[in-house]
């Protein structure tokens, strides 16, 4: 209503002005054409700014009521909550320091041989949800960075062997490295011996994010995801996948729940249980990958993450050999069916299980 009388204030006041022109027509021809430029100008900016502000408006209602499948495991969320920066921790898995904490709560996560038969994990947290104790938390490796450059993530770690530290540095990792001076972010459990009892949490991992300047989003390939099998068409046999690392201590089982549709998994012939919550790690996708392994040195070993091989892919109680292939050190590995179409895998926790090329995975 403001925007019309002004309106008309100004025609009243043009009008007279023209009158008094009448006599010099090159004049009012002048003033005419500087009339509608600005009447356009006007109009268009009074239309503009109306449209504006009601996109602005409908893009916040939209926001905080959509749901969108979250980049990390495509599980549905409200879109602010959908690509939260990722943190990769390191974790330990010796046989004395289990059962680890905040496994279950990860998004992702890979476990592989680090040296002498025992293997490691790295956690991807890219959720947002509230996580207290996550660990213990232990030293880095070369092709754990490897992994950790496809999300581009903060790397939670407490030292490192000689190339990995080296690592760091060349390819400007951002790191919380406890042993380099990042003691703020995490501490240690006195019912536990050192150095097998260092961990942090969310909160403190999001403190960190914040001091070393991280964005707030992720910048990262998704994979693709669908919808899980219906109850009625998921086999009713017995299904399980038995990976045999090295000794029987790092033997893993994972066992099929057809009502779940998830996958329970063991360790050394029992649970594989989470600290924190008291239940056994349950993932919806289980990968195999097979990855070319040497020594790197007399103890560490080297593997080669980036180039091409073969996989196994299992969700919905049912398996599928598969390849994988990672063309670049932050190009996200993606897995691929035997026709070379990208797999869709269910929304949920994925477990990628990286064996060497001469070890032996049992399924049915």
């Amino acid at each position: 209503m403001k925007g019309e009388k002004r309106m008309s204030k100004f025609s009243d006041q043009l009008k007279n002005w023209l009158w008094g022109m009448k006599k010099n027509k090159k004049a009012v021809i002048t003033v005419v054409i500087v009339v509608v430029v600005i009447g356009v100008a006007v109009a268009g900016y009074l239309v503009f700014r109306s449209d504006e502000q009601v996109t602005i408006s409908n893009t916040a209602a939209v926001d905080s009521t959509k749901q969108v499948h979250r980049v990390i495991d495509g599980v549905m969320v409200p879109i602010s909550r959908a690509n939260f920066y990722p943190v990769a921790i390191q974790i330990e898995n010796l046989i004395t320091v289990r059962p680890q904490a905040g496994l279950a709560s990860a998004n992702l996560v890979y476990e592989a041989l680090a040296e002498g038969g025992i293997t490691r994990f790295l956690a991807i947290f890219a959720s947002g949800d509230q996580i207290d104790k996550i660990g213990p938390v232990r030293s880095a490796r070369p092709y754990f960075l490897d992994w950790t450059a496809e999300y581009e993530a903060v790397y939670a770690h407490c030292g490192g062997s000689p190339q990995a530290l080296i690592d760091i540095n060349t390819y400007n990792v951002l790191s919380i490295n406890q042993i380099g001076g990042d003691h703020g972010y995490y501490w240690r459990d006195d019912t536990r011996l050192a150095p097998h009892n260092l961990y942090s949490s969310s909160e403190l991992l999001a403190r960190a994010l914040r001091d070393k300047e991280a964005d707030e989003e992720g910048d990262y390939d998704s994979w693709l995801f669908k919808e899980e099998e219906a109850l009625s068409s998921r086999p009713t046999e017995a299904k399980t996948i038995t990976i045999d690392f090295s000794t029987y201590s790092y033997e893993v089982e994972y066992v099929y729940d057809r009502q779940q549709n998830v996958y329970l998994r063991s360790q050394a012939g029992e649970a594989h249980l989470d600290e924190i919550s008291e239940k056994q790690i349950a993932p919806k996708n289980i990968v195999v990958q097979y990855v070319e392994t040497r020594l790197a040195d007399e103890s560490r070993l080297s593997m080669a993450t980036i180039g091409e091989g073969e996989a196994l892919v299992f969700f919905d109680g049912k398996a599928q050999e598969a390849t994988w292939k990672k063309d670049d050190r932050q190009d996200r590995t993606k897995f691929y069916d035997l026709n070379d179409k990208e797999i869709r895998f269910n929304a949920g926790t994925t477990w990628i299980e990286v064996v060497p090329t001469d070890r032996t995975v049992e399924y049915n």
